[in-house]
């Protein structure tokens, strides 16, 4: 498809980036011209396209649906949803997993032709501050020149970079080191009331916001549970938290002021604080206080982030957050933190629910967060469907389920069955389609991490087995490794289903073969199914390994080695000791002796405490 551009020419490096992700080439063609202005749309009639745009990143998506619809028809005139103002996306590069600078700049290039706007990039110590050494250290931190070359790649688009930062809380991986002594209150949390503390906050802030265009910041200041509880007590003695809260954030707001920023932060913790039966954040009975609301800085945007694990509550909750008079942002997720790929069923129901609610409450601007706790097991590319599906939401919410998948495989080149059928690794929804809680959805995680003789979670595979749900979905992606764009990402599905499906045809069967003395099917697990489940565990560690270093910084694999090269080792160990009970060398098996008791599921579930409870990580 050739397209003759008659538009600006601040246009044209956008355009030349996305010729061959879209597949069109300048030349003799479709003439097409952009109108600015409210309208954010396109119209294609004889050989003639407009790109109607309201901002220059809604140009950009414009041309994505102008090649879509052009392969389809001749004539088209299609106008958008105009009431986002602003749709972000929020790529956390803070769990170990920071995309490289080649991946940032391929999910923007996604991010332009599906219309959004702005990317915040989470950095909780992932910065390289001058008089800081230990900040970010051995962690794959960014640097300044780095943060430049990102907002200068954004910015051809229209994309606003803003940075997303944490200013109290959440400061885990720096406190740790001796350096931070002097600025650390407890494990996590920085000391208030203290000098070094805010020059510390100073440099960031500084450094962050002076590599960027941007003058917005988000300052974090999130679940900061234990604030007042550490070196602070021992210091000040007790402080009623809401009080150090304050201070703290008076402090914070002196220096984005300094530095003429924007600032937004998380509102969990106003919410918290003003609920004085518990420490919730979505309790509906929650009233916040007129000194409480006359606490809050004037200068600062409330980000309500909520990704659907207390369902239904975004109504009123929006309702809450525009009573406190301040500019709201609302933040869904894309549940890809909970494993190696994310739950798009759960990202579709909460994220249309939770946006039709911001329409309801005249909430205009909308952040879909990539969270990826846990060591970023999920490629940051499996998550563009959702990135797609959210921002189809704002545009044109009323989509059948026919145009979302031309939609998404007009932006991005992929198979959307095959992208979405990656959620069958948390949960057999074809059979199974309807899930009331998240608490009962995700199996996939617990029991790709199971232990093979302990078996924390062996009773969910008691009460439904999933082995031949995970055999059916391998055979869906086998042989799909030759797909010249996406074979790295289906060939790491296929991996992982096929050991899936050994790993829990074992747990479906050991404990009840040894209760039941069936030693023919022991010997056959000790045999065969291990050393099966033990050369799959290999071949997908090297397939992880594969797409984790096409689109990560190498520094944050090393705990997958040890992770996946435990798996391995325990597949010999299990081996042995069920042939050493076979041959008489050993009067029982412990670990399958005990009484397999059932453990919840969550949507925020750990390796470390899956694996064992005697593990400690």
């Amino acid at each position: 498809m050739k397209f003759n551009f008659n538009v600006d020419n601040t246009f044209d490096v956008g355009i030349d980036r996305l010729a061959s992700i879209l597949g069109y080439e300048r030349g003799d063609g479709i003439s097409v011209t952009a109108s600015q202005g409210e309208r954010i749309g396109v119209s294609l009639k004889n050989g003639a396209a407009t790109i109607y745009y309201r901002d220059k990143a809604q140009f950009f998506r414009g041309l994505g649906v102008l090649v879509e619809n052009a392969k389809k028809s001749d004539k088209f005139d299609i106008t958008e949803d105009t009431f986002f103002t602003t749709l972000s996306a929020m790529i956390d590069s803070s769990r170990c997993g920071v995309p490289t600078l080649k991946t940032v700049k391929g999910i923007i290039d996604y991010l332009a032709v599906m219309g959004y706007n702005m990317i915040m990039l989470y950095t909780e110590d992932v910065i390289k501050l001058e008089n800081r050494p230990y900040f970010g250290y051995m962690r794959g931190r960014y640097t300044v020149e780095d943060l430049k070359e990102i907002d200068d790649y954004a910015y051809e688009y229209g994309i606003e970079v803003i940075p997303c930062l944490e200013c109290y809380g959440h400061m885990e991986k720096y406190l740790i080191w001796s350096e931070a002594a002097p600025i650390r209150d407890t494990a996590g949390v920085l000391l208030a009331r203290e000098p070094e503390t805010f020059k510390f906050v100073e440099e960031l802030v500084s450094t962050v916001t002076g590599a960027l265009r941007s003058k917005r910041i988000h300052i974090g200041m999130d679940e900061a549970w234990d604030m007042g509880r550490g070196a602070f007590l021992d210091k000040h003695g007790y402080v009623p938290p809401f009080d150090i809260f304050n201070e703290f954030m008076d402090g914070l707001i002196a220096i984005t002021n300094k530095y003429g920023l924007k600032p937004m932060m998380w509102s969990d913790m106003y919410f918290r604080i003003s609920n004085h039966n518990n420490d919730l954040y979505y309790e509906e009975s929650t009233v916040i206080p007129d000194d409480v609301k006359a606490k809050i800085p004037k200068e600062v945007e409330l980000v309500f982030w909520h990704y659907g694990e207390k369902p239904w509550c975004d109504d009123y909750m929006l309702k809450k957050h525009n009573e406190l008079d301040r500019n709201v942002i609302f933040a869904g997720g894309n549940w890809g933190w909970i494993g190696h790929f994310p739950e798009h069923n759960y990202m579709r129901e909460t994220s249309r629910f939770s946006l039709n609610a911001c329409r309801n409450n005249n909430v205009k601007e909308a952040m879909l967060t990539i969270w990826c706790n846990d060591n970023a097991e999920c490629d940051p590319f499996a998550n563009l469907y959702g990135m797609s599906y959210f921002a189809e939401l704002c545009y044109n919410p009323n989509f059948t389920e026919d145009e979302f998948k031309s939609r998404f495989e007009a932006c991005t080149g992929a198979d959307a069955d095959l992208f979405y059928k990656m959620s069958y690794y948390h949960n057999d929804f074809e059979r199974q389609p309807e899930h009331e809680r998240y608490s009962t959805r995700f199996l996939g995680k617990p029991l790709f991490w199971q232990d093979i003789m302990e078996g924390l979670y062996d009773t969910h595979l008691f009460e439904k087995k999933m082995s031949d749900h995970y055999e059916n979905t391998a055979k869906i992606y086998e042989g799909k490794a030759s797909d010249e764009k996406w074979g790295y990402l289906y060939d790491y599905a296929y991996r992982t289903f096929d050991y899936l499906t050994t790993k829990t045809y074992i747990a479906e069967n050991l404990v009840p073969a040894y209760k039941a003395g069936d030693k023919e099917l022991l010997r056959k697990i000790a045999e065969e199914y291990l050393p099966a489940l033990k050369e799959k565990t290999v071949k997908l560690h090297n397939a992880h390994k594969t797409a984790w270093f096409r689109n990560n910084k190498v520094i944050g694999w090393a705990n997958m080695d040890v992770r996946y090269g435990g798996v391995a080792s325990r597949c010999d160990t299990a081996k042995m000791l069920i042939l050493a009970y076979l041959n008489g060398e050993l009067d029982c098996l412990e670990e399958l002796e005990e009484s397999r008791l059932h453990k919840g599921l969550s949507g925020f579930v750990h390796y470390s405490g899956i694996v064992t409870p005697n593990i400690k990580i």
